[in-house]
């Protein structure tokens, strides 16, 4: 069972230290790296909620391709999947995975699956693509230690892709799916989240993106509200109204997370 699990936004930083967006629409407005981190973030919301330890990487777009391998590598993780989107005027989800690994195989398949079928689009399945040298043409695949997949949620480009991840609510079923899809070969169901409906409040608080990131998403004042009052790395999900407690899907409810 994989218990350590990583959530991966690809793109955001550019090998000189600029930002790269990765694929965009094609009236420019869409960002691959802007909708693939928020789709990344729901996902290991989810995966936090349900038991695993998973950690949310480049949620900020601060770490290059190499230095995200290197992360991966310096750590002990069973699973990694890298969130993006696709491009080239086609449909559909797709996953990649190690060629000859049985295990990516089948979380490629299933995650494709899942997508698919949340969004109502395609489902390409899952997929090898080597270099010409014969190895694994993407270095989030190739070069990491764990078991890893590119998930490549939709078409960016394409108008009826896109429409299903450009707004918050397609973004939530996105990550949902994802993370629906890595529990349930680990034997786990996502859980409802039970409602907790105590205030807190805050005044000029860190309110973070996950339970495991390094850098505070926002400073908040005011009152908020337990979201289901369970701990996630010492920290807890809090909402911004007392009929969001425990309202599913979490990631368009939950407003961040607060250390107690």
């Amino acid at each position: 069972m994989a218990k350590k699990i990583c959530i991966i936004v690809g793109h955001g930083k550019s090998e000189s230290g600029g930002y790269d967006s990765g694929a965009v629409s094609k009236d420019k407005k869409y960002h691959e790296f802007k909708i693939a981190r928020e789709i990344a973030r729901y996902c290991a919301e989810e995966l936090n909620a349900a038991g695993f330890e998973c950690d949310l990487m480049n949620y900020e777009g601060n770490l290059y391709l190499t230095e995200r391998v290197k992360k991966v590598n310096a750590n002990d993780y069973d699973f990694i999947a890298e969130i993006h989107l696709n491009a080239g005027g086609g449909t559909g989800a797709e996953v990649f995975y190690y060629h000859g690994s049985p295990t990516g195989k089948k979380y490629a398949a299933a995650i494709s699956k899942s997508i698919a079928s949340k969004l109502n689009i395609r489902d390409r399945g899952a997929k090898i693509k080597l270099g010409k040298s014969g190895k694994d043409y993407f270095a989030i695949i190739r070069d990491t230690e764990p078991c890893a997949v590119l998930v490549e949620t939709a078409f960016i480009d394409t108008a009826t892709d896109l429409s299903k991840v450009s707004t918050a609510a397609g973004q939530c079923e996105c990550g949902e799916a994802i993370a629906e899809a890595i529990a349930n070969i680990n034997g786990v169901k996502l859980k409802d989240s039970p409602a907790a409906a105590e205030s807190i409040k805050l005044i000029n608080s860190p309110v973070y993106a996950s339970s495991t990131a390094k850098t505070a998403r926002s400073k908040k004042t005011g009152t908020y509200y337990f979201y289901d009052g369970i701990e996630f790395n010492g920290r807890y999900r809090i909402t911004n109204k007392a009929a969001n407690c425990g309202k599913k899907p979490a990631g368009l409810y939950v407003t961040g997370y607060i250390e107690l």
